[in-house]
């Protein structure tokens, strides 16, 4: 006799739902890191190495991540969240022969706090603003927003070694919606008691005694 069909239960879908999320976003970051592991094998500049290295942990991380207890539903959060970590994305080697210094001085710095910022959050990384466990020590401790910052350091260092007006439109347009994501981000988690906590503790959102 056989066995009537069954829909799997909600949860079952939530669970498939939020594993091909994960499974994209890992992919995003891949293919990002990949077009700068085969820039490094033709010129072995330096800047791909470091962006290779920060994209890949990135990747990682989206595959391990925790399930959010609660995530913003608002289409300005996403579009905020989506844009600010996408243009970035569109950043391209251009040909010149060598990198400037200033330029991986900065990149070194974005990169090492990006990383201590991702060690950091551990399993609570994300895009849109989500309720996960609440990180507040380490780079946390600092700023209220180190990962953002950190990028931040990094565009602007690999701009510094990749000069092109291409690359300058992208950075800008990646700052601005950094920028508005920052704000729209802790207005959705300030709705919690113990996020409100920690803002009172961390003054800073990006730069101490700055912003």
């Amino acid at each position: 006799m056989p066995v009537p069909w069954r829909d799997p239960p909600a949860s079952t879908w939530r669970s498939l739902r939020r594993a091909f999320v994960d499974l994209a976003l890992a992919a995003l970051f891949l293919a990002f890191a990949l077009a700068h592991a085969k820039q490094l094998l033709q010129t072995h500049r330096s800047s791909h190495a470091i962006v290779l290295l920060v994209e890949l942990a990135f990747a990682l991380f989206f595959l391990i991540r925790t399930p959010a207890v609660d995530t913003s539903r608002a289409p300005r959060d996403w579009l905020f969240a989506l844009c600010g970590t996408s243009a970035p994305l569109l950043l391209r080697p251009t040909r010149a022969g060598a990198d400037v210094l200033a330029g991986d001085g900065l990149q070194i710095l974005g990169a090492t706090g990006a990383l201590l910022g991702i060690l950091a959050l551990n399993r609570s990384v994300g895009i849109v603003p989500a309720r996960r466990a609440l990180r507040s020590s380490g780079a946390y401790a600092v700023v209220r927003h180190p990962l953002y910052a950190s990028y931040a350091l990094s565009w602007l260092g690999y701009l510094v070694s990749n000069r092109s007006w291409a690359n300058v439109a992208v950075v800008a347009i990646g700052l601005a919606f950094q920028l508005a994501r920052v704000r729209a981000e802790e207005r959705w988690l300030a709705r919690d008691a113990a996020y409100r906590a920690y803002m009172s503790r961390t003054r800073w959102r990006l730069v101490p005694f700055v912003y």
